[in-house]
């Protein structure tokens, strides 16, 4: 890859892994918010303002991170499982889509359409906290990691 190319790629990696980041906090925030219980006008808004986050920047974000850290590991010295932090990166990255997709931001949307519809939310939004914990803290590490690139070459001794 051209180092021209290859920091525009590395732009907008870091540029949507951090939209990413900022999508986990404004949902978790949300959902703290939410699970709190403040009163049922905040409780019910959190909920609203939870599953349009999640649904509306989760997935982009998530997916331009995955192909611009893939893109990048393809085309650099670092490739996808030379080093242990680059594979450790795309299996967390890889766990988080995933599973965010998939399993935790459905929840979200379905409680804020709940929400929105006046119904009451149901007592599950807890372990929608739990995996958006789960996951700021996998990305915090992952962005620790990018940084330290503290792991040998695969197959080499420390």
């Amino acid at each position: 890859m051209r180092p021209t190319t290859r920091k525009w790629v590395l732009f907008g990696h870091v540029v949507t892994s951090v939209g990413w980041i900022g999508a986990e906090i404004a949902v978790l925030l949300c959902s703290v918010l939410a699970v709190a219980g403040f009163d049922p006008v905040t409780t019910r808004s959190a909920n609203v303002i939870a599953g349009v986050l999640a649904g509306t920047l989760y997935f982009p974000a998530s997916l331009l991170a995955l192909a611009t850290g893939v893109v990048l590991g393809l085309g650099t010295k670092w490739k996808l499982v030379r080093y242990h932090w680059v594979l450790w990166k795309l299996l967390a990255t890889l766990a988080l889509f995933t599973g965010g997709n998939l399993l935790v931001v459905p929840g979200f949307i379905a409680h804020g359409e709940q929400a929105a519809r006046g119904e009451i939310v149901d007592a599950s939004a807890v372990s929608g906290t739990g995996a958006m914990s789960v996951g700021l803290t996998l990305l915090l590490l992952a962005t620790l990691v990018s940084y330290f690139k503290p792991w040998p070459k695969v197959g080499r001794a420390n």
